[in-house]
């Protein structure tokens, strides 16, 4: 018996070893063949073949942590073999939006992966592939800027938390969502599109567009629970009221026209609102 657990002790750490030894040769076998046909992009789809190695020893070993290894392993040596390729024409910021694209495309791997052989949701995926998505999305435009963002990563943050709460039903992860995907453009709309900044008419803009997102909470509740939540209404309206009156003191002739453009954005949720409501009484 003591032998026996022995046996069973070592039998991982010589997989592993294995592991090693296989990724070890496949390396040294590219980087002969690029010696040899000097090509340079052999060597850079060296960390590629190794993810590839790892999500294959993952599959076969029933092990999460191979799979995740081996697909962010994965990610990131596509995005250096697509920044290091012509080095000298693509612009560093362009690189690094390389790597933060693929290496997103390598957290939304894991989640079908871990989706797809343990049935497991795996949410923080996703908020990693919406941090990194974003901001690889920025960098790769040819035209971007801080508001950029500000705008992006908010907005696709604010979805997942959304999905995430819609599935699942819970109202803790409905706010932040709701809020999230109002914050971000409520910023960018505000400051990154003003030519002439005079502090009031921007606060203004800002404060009406987060107080969207409250509304979307009760909504989006009303929706889920088939009951009205009311509370997030005072703060919803409150910044609604402030950012009125604050654009309305800087910008008086355009008042008609800001208010009536509120208005009806809030006529499309009210509408939302109701397609939502009738498609959860007919399901």
């Amino acid at each position: 018996m003591i032998l026996k657990h022995s046996e069973n002790n070592h039998k991982p750490k010589l997989h592993i070893t294995s592991l090693i030894g296989l990724m070890l040769i496949v390396a040294g076998l590219l980087s002969l063949l690029d010696l040899q046909l000097k090509t340079k992009w052999i060597t850079l789809s060296i960390p590629v073949l190794l993810g590839l190695v790892l999500l294959i020893y993952g599959y076969i070993s029933e092990s999460k942590g191979w799979l995740i290894s081996g697909a962010l392993i994965t990610g990131l040596g596509l995005g250096g073999f697509f920044a290091l390729q012509q080095i000298h024409t693509i612009p560093l910021i362009s690189r690094f939006g390389y790597l933060a694209m693929f290496f997103a495309v390598s957290w939304l791997l894991i989640f079908a992966l871990l989706y797809l052989f343990y049935k497991h949701v795996a949410w923080w995926a996703l908020i990693c592939t919406a941090i990194f998505g974003g901001t690889g999305y920025v960098l790769l435009a040819t035209r971007s800027g801080i508001f950029d963002f500000i705008f992006w990563i908010p907005l696709l943050l604010g979805a997942v938390f959304l999905v995430w709460g819609w599935r699942n039903k819970k109202i803790g992860l409905v706010i932040p969502g709701c809020i999230l995907t109002t914050v971000g453009p409520g910023i960018d709309i505000a400051w990154s599109r003003s030519t002439d900044p005079q502090g009031l008419i921007e606060t203004g803009v800002m404060l009406v567009w987060f107080s969207l997102g409250w509304f979307l909470i009760t909504v989006i509740s009303r929706v889920l629970y088939k009951k009205f939540t009311w509370w997030p209404l005072i703060p919803g309206g409150v910044l609604a009221m402030v950012g009125w009156g604050l654009y309305i003191g800087g910008n008086p002739s355009n008042a008609l026209g800001f208010v009536g453009n509120t208005g009806s954005i809030g006529l499309i949720i009210f509408g939302i609102y109701l397609l939502l409501l009738r498609f959860g009484m007919q399901k």
